[in-house]
């Protein structure tokens, strides 16, 4: 009778290990089928965690390179008392790239109206041509139409207030004053004309 019994028992112990085995094998297929790491996508940027890039700035054409020489400079213009006995002076500010255009503006603001109870001495003379060469000396031509002449006081003031004018700005050395191209002995047939005046230690 123990015989049987024990048989069975046998029987029951070898189906619970099979079964054990099967169990084991199932999870070893299911973990060998499982997603592998080759198999896992790689994720997706997130979106706003990319540094931020600044823009390349775009390069500067060839004329905003360019820098801008003009400077701005208050000079003194001189005008005469309608009396023609003294010279009143104006400061005015003037925009100017060069020497050259510096000493051209200054002139032409001679022939401007000045301050109340002055006049412009220059206002019916023409200036044909105004240079600036090498050697800091200015060379004026201009025309003299007989309506510009004046009295020997005028003439004086005239040429005063042209020598005061140029020879405020330290680069000009001399200046010789022309008429329609000829170096006359004298403007208005009062006073000598030199040619060239020079800056002396007292300008």
């Amino acid at each position: 009778m123990r015989k049987p019994a024990f048989i069975i028992l046998l029987f029951i112990v070898m189906l619970t290990a099979a079964a054990c085995g099967n169990t084991n094998k199932s999870g070893e297929q299911s973990g060998g089928s499982g997603i592998t790491n080759a198999n896992v996508p790689s994720p997706s940027p997130t979106v706003g965690t990319a540094a931020t890039v600044e823009p390349t700035p775009t390069p500067l054409t060839t004329e905003e390179q360019t820098v801008t020489s003009e400077l701005v400079n208050p000079i003194e213009i001189y005008y005469s008392d309608t009396e023609l006995e003294k010279l009143i002076v104006k400061e005015i500010n003037v925009k100017f790239d060069s020497g050259q255009d510096l000493v051209k503006k200054a002139l032409e603001a001679l022939q401007e109206d000045g301050p109340e109870g002055s006049v412009s001495l220059w206002k019916k003379i023409e200036f044909k041509s105004i240079t600036l060469d090498d050697n800091n000396a200015v060379t004026i031509d201009i025309h003299l139409p007989d309506e510009a002449r004046l009295g020997s006081s005028g003439e004086q003031m005239l040429l005063d207030s042209l020598q005061k004018t140029l020879f405020q700005f330290d680069f000009v050395q001399s200046y010789d004053l022309l008429v329609d191209g000829q170096a006359l002995e004298s403007l208005m047939g009062h006073f000598d004309l030199e040619h060239p005046t020079i800056r002396s230690t007292n300008n």
